[in-house]
């Protein structure tokens, strides 16, 4: 009687401690994947002004510019879709409504660049990017 119990006790310990593991995993996970989001953002951010400027004179900028826009979109969809970990909520919450507003604001620039206009003087896509970028430190500082 004493073994199975002693078994019981060390298999629940073992399977607890994996759960402690996983969720440990999955915590990194998230900030990783949360950390290289902010990062391919603000590359995008200084990216598309470049472009921005080279588009008024070059289709071929044009072009790039349009192609960078719709990598964003797809990036932002393929990040809104990340589950976060309970700790992180609030922070995904935040960083998922800036992706909306940055998704409208590309969506917006998408219009602007399809009737020939390509400065981001109307657009708020680099004051966007900047607000994602803010949220670098608190990424860094989670802890489950």
């Amino acid at each position: 009687m004493f073994k199975r119990l002693l078994l019981f006790s060390l298999i629940l310990g073992v399977l607890s401690g994996c759960s402690l593991l996983d969720s440990v995993n999955q915590s990194l996970d998230y900030t990783k994947e949360a950390g290289t989001f902010i990062q391919e953002a603000s590359q995008f951010g200084g990216s598309v002004q470049e472009l921005a400027q080279q588009a008024a004179a070059s289709t071929e900028a044009k072009e790039k510019l349009t192609q960078e826009l719709e990598a964003m979109k797809a990036r932002i969809t393929e990040f809104k879709g990340i589950e976060a970990p309970a700790f992180a909520k609030t922070i995904h919450e935040k960083l998922v409504g800036l992706n909306d507003t940055l998704l409208t604001d590309i969506n917006g620039y998408l219009a602007q660049i399809q009737n020939g206009v390509t400065s981001l003087q109307n657009s708020n896509i680099v004051q966007t990017v900047n607000k994602i970028n803010e949220t670098m430190d608190m990424i860094q500082n989670l802890q489950p």
